[in-house]
């Protein structure tokens, strides 16, 4: 059973091309199961897949004072012994309060920052995190909730590119049960979070309240949420490639905005509109994620019914303005 679980990781890691042979990897560990066994699973794979030096690296957030230090306390002398680099930082988010950002953003974006400083200190090709099914079923339904695109419902990916590092995910289909067996089955120790079980976080409270409720009328909930969020992955990368041929239809204005040209937007699918309107509105340095379904009506009724002159606003400070040919994305000046 142990062995099936670490196989198992193995499998996900060929199946998504996540690893390949001779590349460094910098695990991202806070000391809490999910990442500790990410750290043993690809210990004990090094050989097997062929891979470089293996680092770790561990940021203490201070938001949870000795608690948290003990933590990366912990996750250092784990990494020691196993003969490990361990790259740590601590932080203090209660201090750089940023306006706009709830505490998870701010956490995430200082995390993701460190990552990939200890990347380029370490020279790691990869960076790997912890994130397992639990997590994406989690996102996904938190998305469901308040309202999300397609790209939005595909959740987690399993890999990504943070600049020039790529971002993977080995623990992406095993589930947290399964993870916490196996630790404690083979003595492994882990860190517990106490505020991942307190309702002060969006997640927490579809993790302790409404999955668990949900699961009453399906049991495998989880699964089937991450099954689904596969599905959408392979129409979002369809319509991702479809797209590849409108990239050219998206340039930049005289004012420095974006400009688009209506004749070639309005005989394209809506599905692909929606992508080249997202592209726009990223280039023109527009906040995409705060993108509702109200805006994308908004946007489709300028396109397809009001006249030239007309505008409106999008989320990060974009105005969209119609021409006689075209749209126009621009930048609002404070």
């Amino acid at each position: 059973m142990a062995n099936n679980l670490i196989e198992q990781v193995l499998k996900t890691i060929r199946n998504y091309e996540l690893l390949k042979p001779g590349d460094s990897v910098l695990v991202a560990c806070s000391g809490g199961p999910d990442s500790v066994f990410l750290l043993h699973a690809l210990v004990r794979l090094k050989n097997k897949l062929k891979l470089g030096e293996i680092v770790v690296c561990n940021l203490d957030h201070g938001l949870r004072g000795i608690e948290s230090q003990k933590d990366s306390h912990f996750v250092k002398k784990m990494t020691g012994e196993l003969g490990l680099q361990f790259i740590h930082k601590r932080v203090n988010l209660r201090k750089r309060p940023v306006k706009g950002l709830s505490t998870e953003e701010l956490a995430r974006t200082a995390r993701y920052s460190f990552f990939k400083e200890a990347a380029a200190k370490s020279k790691a090709d990869i960076i790997a995190t912890g994130h397992t099914l639990d997590d994406q079923a989690e996102t996904i339904l938190m998305r469901v909730i308040k309202g999300a695109s397609l790209k939005g419902l595909i959740g987690i990916a399993p890999s990504r590119n943070e600049g020039a590092i790529r971002v993977v995910r080995p623990l992406f289909e095993l589930e947290k049960s399964e993870i916490t067996e196996y630790l404690d089955r083979e003595r492994v120790g882990y860190r517990i979070d106490r505020t991942n079980l307190e309702p002060i976080y969006f997640r927490n409270v579809v993790r302790k309240e409404i999955i668990p409720f949900l699961e009453k009328f399906n049991p495998r909930l989880k699964r089937a949420l991450f099954n689904m969020a596969e599905h959408l992955r392979e129409d979002f990368e369809f319509i991702e490639k479809a797209n590849i041929g409108t990239r050219g239809m998206i340039s930049l204005s005289k004012d420095g905005g974006v400009e688009v040209g209506l004749k070639d937007l309005i005989v394209q699918p809506r599905a692909i509109q929606k992508d080249i309107l997202r592209d726009s509105l990223a280039k023109a340095g527009g906040e995409v994620k705060k993108l509702s379904f109200r805006h994308w009506k908004e946007v489709e009724g300028l396109i397809n019914r009001k006249a030239k002159g007309s505008s409106l606003h999008l989320p990060g400070g974009i105005c969209v303005s119609r021409g006689e040919k075209s749209l126009f994305f621009t930048k609002i000046k404070p």
